[in-house]
């Protein structure tokens, strides 16, 4: 099994969250905090394998109780679960090793793929000591172009393209807004996204307006 820590000061969000954890077979909730600091004093002295970390709580804020886990050497993986949409926060949560961010009021099942998707990272090493270059590129969600079925890809435009997903990991991108952040065609845009869904890189979602075609919107998968 696997043990989780939430740090959460809303009670019937703690509670909820609790129950979809321990609704998936692998993972168990072992304690929850509603304050950083005595969560980290208990993680100081107990081994887990994943914390549920919100942004806001009540003694300190989420940033500084990851800051703290990872001074004190906690192992466990993060991932941030929190109203806080703010993007410099986002960045410095990826930035300090936290593996997904979820925004409330969250999707129960989002909160499950994100479960999966440790799942995965963790099956992709258990047990090895060495890795190859396509167990490497599984884990780090990193795919080359080379040998794509999709004809045309530059490396360069698949990088910038991910470096506008990434302003806002969040967010859900139409081709448009990336086209004119990057001054490129729409068209341009759309097959290299596409390409990204190939690779697992990103998915899509479909909104139909009024009048006119459905929009496609794309946000990056972490």
């Amino acid at each position: 099994m696997i043990d989780v820590v939430i740090i959460e000061d809303d009670p019937m969000v703690s509670m909820i969250t609790e129950k979809i954890i321990n609704s998936v077979g692998e993972f168990r909730v072992v304690k929850t905090f509603k304050e950083g600091k005595e969560a980290v004093k208990y993680l100081e002295k107990n081994k887990v394998e994943l914390i549920i970390l919100d942004m806001f709580l009540p003694d300190t804020n989420g940033l500084v109780t990851l800051e703290t886990i990872r001074k004190k050497k906690v192992g466990a993986e993060v991932i941030f679960l929190t109203a806080s949409n703010n993007t410099a926060e986002i960045e410095r949560a990826f930035k300090l090793g936290a593996i997904d961010y979820l925004i409330k009021p969250f999707d129960f099942n989002r909160l499950k793929d994100s479960l999966g998707r440790y799942l995965n990272k963790k099956a992709n090493i258990s047990g090895k000591e060495v890795l190859n270059q396509g167990e490497v590129d599984k884990l780090f969600l990193r795919n080359k172009t080379k040998g794509s079925s999709v004809k045309g890809i530059s490396e360069k435009t698949l990088t910038k393209i991910m470096e506008v997903l990434l302003l806002d990991p969040s967010k859900e991108w139409s081709s448009k807004e990336i086209s004119e952040i990057l001054n490129t065609s729409t068209v341009t845009v759309k097959k290299y996204l596409d390409y990204l869904m190939e690779l697992g890189r990103v998915e899509n979602s479909i909104y139909y307006g009024s009048v006119g075609r459905p929009e496609y919107k794309y946000k990056v998968i972490l």
